[in-house]
């Protein structure tokens, strides 16, 4: 094996066995020939070629399978190596002057020892089984970057041809917005989008919450739009991503098509799907209802977000559906499905699930669950409206007691009054004896005048107290019997407030003629005025003509005389009975009473005002109207001097003023034929007329309440009885 060189001092090496001096480049400044040749091989491999031919010398000189005493032969010699006719020097040591003279001798000028180190390689390489080749090596090194540059510039050429070939291509697989246009060219997809697109531009589409409300918007009148040439585009475009081209020779896309939205117009529209789709929530509601229970659950109201609608629509239009859920936050009612349940099972059931007793000194009677249920009313309300004074007092030391106070709820409220009077229909010893002041009309109908009736106290049970009581057991336990007391029992409205009251101004006044030929009319005129006349309506009730005049029969004294039925003239019990209406209505017309309800004639007669009257058929037409007052009003009636009069007694409460158009819109009068029994001809030849009526009516608050009524007359017709 050979001894290690120094690479860097180039100092002669000597064989171990035979001592017999290696060669080596000395340095020199002077130049040769070839010193140009020396010069285009850098320093680093001349110094590694260097030390390959000092290694390939020594390795000959001493070589590993010779014994280190076996004299070396002439073909172990470098002088083969170094060149022709180098004498063998053999293992004889020699000086350093001999040696200088030898290394002369051996190697001549620098040129000469360059020459000879190529040949040295190329033996070393051929005949050494040592696997270092340092030249090669170094070559090899140099030479792999330029062969990863090439392949890197073919690869690179190839993947930009590709991108290049592949640019007006669609992905193998391809849905837009749902749509398959798999294996079509872009030229071949185009119609195809279109014609989907158009449909689902102008299809309706429902935006819903759950199942409480829904509206529907077509997004081609919204503001949306569409554009296939923009969407396929952006689809063939020149792309170097790596993804999309293999997605267009082998993968697939599932892609949203390019798409605008008319801001103005679509702003315009989601602000009217959210008022459609707002709604408050709907608190729940209980009846008792004879001696049953009518219970509506409650609903959530809901809040659409109309930013987050705006963005969905955006978003979805174009897709296939045909149904959203509006977004939004849902709005809880006061009181919730569960609270009421509760309610019902502790407080609403057990109220009407059997009699009550009440007992009163000696008297005893009892509140059937109808009854019951008659005087009972759920309402919703805040805890604390109901808290005793105590109950406040300890909510003041605990927070969460306060708060819970404030929580609506279901609360069953009893009337006093019907409880007392339902007392009094099952046992006449709870009738109280009070009575409550009130008005009256003294004197003959036509010169008659209000007066106050004194109100008076007397003996009977407190009707609060009843159900108090109740109430009480109901949330105790539940005995079912309880006790109250008999005393004295001031009236509800005493003398002083009817005189307060002050019901002697007449409000209103009225009178039209009637034909007095017809006495079956007269006669039914003359029942029915006095029927009304006297009627009280007191603050906050009705005036109802229907309960004051029926039943229409002839047992309770009327008569058959004309009616209009289905615009022509016929003959019916209580014939002539619509002038009392007519009359009626005027009184709480020019009274300013809230008017509920009434007709006017299918034609106009002319004893009547215009728009200003009322025509009356038993359960099917009727007159109604309100006092809205803070006072009673009364009716008086009466017949004098051919004509129907009506004044209305009261306090002077509303200042009225009326105004009736001119008839416009005129119409011709029909021609009806009729083959009837009692078919009545007429000429007719009437015209019909349109007439608006109004009034004014000012409160003493002086806040004026302006109404309107409008009604179309046909004309009188020309019967022809076949």
């Amino acid at each position: 094996m050979a001894d290690e060189k120094d690479p860097e001092g180039l100092e002669p090496s000597k064989n171990r066995d035979d001592e017999t001096t290696t060669p080596h480049q000395h340095d020199d400044d002077s130049a040769t020939p070839d010193s140009a040749n020396d010069h285009e091989v850098d320093p680093e491999t001349r110094m590694l070629e260097q030390i390959a031919a000092l290694k390939d010398d020594k390795d000959d000189a001493a070589p590993d399978d010779k014994p280190d005493d076996e004299p070396s032969t002439n073909d172990d010699q470098p002088t083969e190596v170094l060149g022709e006719g180098e004498p063998n020097r053999g293992t004889e040591p020699v000086s350093a002057t001999q040696h200088e003279a030898d290394q002369d001798e051996l190697y001549g000028a620098k040129t000469e020892h360059t020459a000879v180190l190529n040949p040295v390689s190329a033996e070393a390489d051929a005949g050494d089984d040592t696997p270092w080749r340092p030249t090669a090596e170094r070559q090899k090194k140099r030479r792999w970057p330029w062969v990863v540059a090439v392949v890197i510039l073919l690869l690179g050429g190839g993947y930009v041809g590709l991108a290049f070939a592949t640019q007006d291509s669609l992905p193998a697989i391809l849905t837009v917005e749902g749509v398959d246009v798999s294996g079509l060219s872009a030229e071949e997809a185009a119609p195809v989008l279109e014609e989907e697109f158009a449909a689902r531009a102008e299809r309706e589409i429902t935006v819903a919450v759950d199942d409480e409300a829904e509206a529907t918007i077509i997004p081609a009148d919204a503001g949306y739009s569409y554009d296939v040439d923009a969407t396929l585009e952006e689809l063939t475009d020149l792309t170097f991503n790596p993804v999309a081209l293999w997605s267009r020779l082998f993968g697939e896309a599932h892609v949203s098509a390019e798409t605008s939205v008319d801001e103005a117009t679509s702003s315009e529209i989601i602000a009217g799907l959210t008022e459609q789709l707002t709604f408050e929530p709907t608190e729940g509601s209980l009846v008792f209802e004879e001696a049953e229970l009518n219970y509506t659950e409650p609903v959530n109201g809901f809040t659409v977000d109309q930013e987050a609608l705006a963005e969905e629509l955006e978003a979805q239009w174009l897709s296939d559906t045909s149904q959203l859920a509006a977004p939004g936050e849902v709005e809880d009612p006061a009181v919730s499905s569960e609270e009421w349940d509760q309610f019902i099972a502790d407080t609403a059931e057990p109220l009407i699930e059997a009699p009550y007793t009440v007992t009163a000194d000696d008297a005893t009677a009892q509140l059937s669950p109808a009854q019951l249920a008659g005087a009972a009313e759920v309402r919703i309300e805040a805890a604390g409206e109901e808290a005793s004074a105590t109950d406040q007092e300890s909510a003041t030391d605990d927070e969460s007691a306060t708060e819970e106070s404030g929580e609506d709820r279901p609360v069953l409220n009893l009337d006093g009054d019907a409880l007392a009077d339902a007392l009094a229909e099952n046992n006449s010893e709870f009738e109280s004896t009070n009575q409550d002041a009130t008005v009256r009309l003294t004197g003959a109908a036509g010169s008659g005048e209000p007066e106050v009736v004194p109100g008076s106290t007397g003996r009977g049970v407190d009707g609060e107290q009843v159900a108090d009581e109740i109430l009480a057991d109901l949330q105790g336990e539940q005995s079912r019997t309880i006790t109250v007391e008999l005393h004295e029992v001031e009236p509800d409205i005493t003398t002083e407030d009817a005189e307060a009251w002050d019901v002697n101004h007449v409000v209103a006044e009225y009178a039209t003629p009637y034909p007095a030929n017809d006495q079956p009319r007269t006669a039914n005129l003359r029942v029915g005025a006095e029927r009304v006349n006297g009627t009280v309506v007191m603050p906050g009730e009705e005036f109802n003509l229907d309960a004051i005049l029926a039943p229409i029969t002839t047992a309770n004294g009327y008569h058959s005389s004309g009616v209009v039925e289905s615009g022509v003239t016929t003959t019916a019990v209580g014939g002539g009975l619509s002038q009392i209406a007519t009359m009626a209505y005027n009184a709480g017309f020019l009274g300013g009473m809230e008017i509920v309800e009434h007709k006017p004639h299918s034609r106009w007669f002319d004893r009547y005002p215009q728009g200003r009257e009322s025509t009356y058929w038993e359960g099917q037409i009727n007159v109604r109207w309100k006092n809205d007052t803070d006072a009673p009003v009364i009716v008086e009636m009466w017949l004098a001097d051919s004509k129907v009069h009506t004044r209305l007694w009261g306090s002077d409460y509303y200042d009225v003023e009326t105004s009736t158009s001119e008839p416009y819109n005129h119409t011709a009068s029909p021609t009806i034929r009729s083959s009837g029994e009692d078919c009545v001809p007429e000429r007719g030849g009437r015209q019909g007329f349109t007439v608006d009526v109004h009034r004014t009516k000012t409160p003493p608050s002086g806040e004026a309440i302006r109404e309107s009524w409008t009604w179309a007359y046909s004309g009188w017709p020309t019967v022809i009885c076949e």
